[in-house]
């Protein structure tokens, strides 16, 4: 049995984009997408460091 998928691949990766390659502050992004701000800082740090495969949901 696996877990509940909080935030889609897809979604986590638009989030990503609009703050590196649109140059949205995590700020505005955060409003924008209803999300608390450590969350879209996680994302960018885990995209920076791996890449886009770290987004992908984990397997426990």
């Amino acid at each position: 049995m696996e877990r509940k998928v909080k935030y889609d691949y897809a979604f986590k990766l638009e989030c990503v984009e609009l703050v590196l390659k649109k140059h949205h502050s995590i700020g505005y992004v955060s409003k924008l997408r209803g999300l608390n701000e450590s969350n879209i800082r996680k994302w960018v740090g885990f995209y920076k460091t791996y890449g886009q495969v770290e987004l992908l949901p984990r397997i426990n």
